[in-house]
Protein backbone atom coordinates (compact mmCIF):
# COMPACT_ATOMS: atom_id res chain seq x y z
CA UNK A 1 0.00 0.00 0.00
CA UNK A 2 0.84 3.56 1.18
CA UNK A 3 3.54 2.85 3.48
CA UNK A 4 5.33 0.50 0.63
CA UNK A 5 5.10 3.31 -1.68
CA UNK A 6 6.90 5.27 0.62
CA UNK A 7 10.11 2.91 1.49
CA UNK A 8 10.30 2.32 -2.36
CA UNK A 9 10.45 6.23 -2.65
CA UNK A 10 12.93 6.22 -0.39
CA UNK A 11 15.60 3.77 -2.04
CA UNK A 12 14.86 5.03 -5.26
CA UNK A 13 15.92 8.70 -3.96
CA UNK A 14 18.87 7.39 -1.80
CA UNK A 15 20.14 5.75 -5.30
CA UNK A 16 20.42 9.46 -6.96
CA UNK A 17 21.78 10.93 -3.87
CA UNK A 18 18.51 12.75 -2.56
CA UNK A 19 19.53 11.46 1.21
CA UNK A 20 17.47 14.02 2.51
CA UNK A 21 14.19 13.82 0.33
CA UNK A 22 14.91 9.84 1.38
CA UNK A 23 15.02 10.12 4.59
CA UNK A 24 11.60 12.01 4.94
CA UNK A 25 10.38 9.05 2.35
CA UNK A 26 11.50 6.16 5.28
CA UNK A 27 9.79 8.54 8.00
CA UNK A 28 5.92 8.51 6.47
CA UNK A 29 6.41 4.64 5.80
CA UNK A 30 7.92 4.06 9.21
CA UNK A 31 4.57 6.10 10.72
CA UNK A 32 2.44 4.33 8.50
CA UNK A 33 3.74 0.45 9.14
CA UNK A 34 3.37 1.78 13.10
CA UNK A 35 0.06 2.34 12.76
CA UNK A 36 -0.24 -0.86 11.04
CA UNK A 37 1.63 -2.63 13.73
CA UNK A 38 4.42 -3.90 11.30
CA UNK A 39 7.50 -3.80 13.51
CA UNK A 40 9.80 -5.80 11.48
CA UNK A 41 8.74 -2.84 8.51
CA UNK A 42 9.46 -0.39 10.93
CA UNK A 43 12.77 -1.75 11.98
CA UNK A 44 13.78 -1.82 8.22
CA UNK A 45 13.14 1.90 7.81
CA UNK A 46 14.95 2.41 10.95
CA UNK A 47 18.21 0.94 9.73
CA UNK A 48 17.61 2.97 6.71
CA UNK A 49 16.98 5.77 8.35
CA UNK A 50 19.97 4.98 10.65
CA UNK A 51 22.20 4.12 7.51
CA UNK A 52 21.87 7.12 5.73
CA UNK A 53 21.97 9.22 9.28
CA UNK A 54 25.57 8.32 9.93
CA UNK A 55 28.19 10.83 8.21
CA UNK A 56 29.34 9.16 4.60
CA UNK A 57 33.25 8.65 3.71
CA UNK A 58 34.17 10.76 0.45
CA UNK A 59 34.57 8.51 -2.23
CA UNK A 60 34.91 9.46 -6.21
CA UNK A 61 31.11 9.22 -7.20
CA UNK A 62 30.53 6.65 -9.00
CA UNK A 63 27.92 8.49 -11.31
CA UNK A 64 30.67 10.97 -12.07
CA UNK A 65 33.01 7.77 -13.09
CA UNK A 66 30.93 6.27 -15.57
CA UNK A 67 29.57 9.63 -17.04
CA UNK A 68 33.31 10.71 -18.18
CA UNK A 69 33.99 6.84 -19.12
CA UNK A 70 30.56 7.08 -21.76
CA UNK A 71 31.70 10.78 -23.04
CA UNK A 72 35.59 9.31 -23.45
CA UNK A 73 34.21 5.75 -25.54
CA UNK A 74 32.43 7.90 -27.60
CA UNK A 75 34.75 10.44 -28.44
CA UNK A 76 37.25 7.59 -29.12
CA UNK A 77 34.77 5.40 -31.28
CA UNK A 78 34.35 8.75 -33.10
CA UNK A 79 37.65 9.49 -33.53
CA UNK A 80 38.66 5.81 -34.74
CA UNK A 81 35.58 5.95 -37.41
CA UNK A 82 37.35 9.02 -39.17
Amino acid sequence: GEANAWFNLGLSLEKVDREQDALGAYRNARELYQTMGLDDKVQNCNNAIEDLSQPQKPVVSRTRFWGWLRRFWGWLRGWFRR
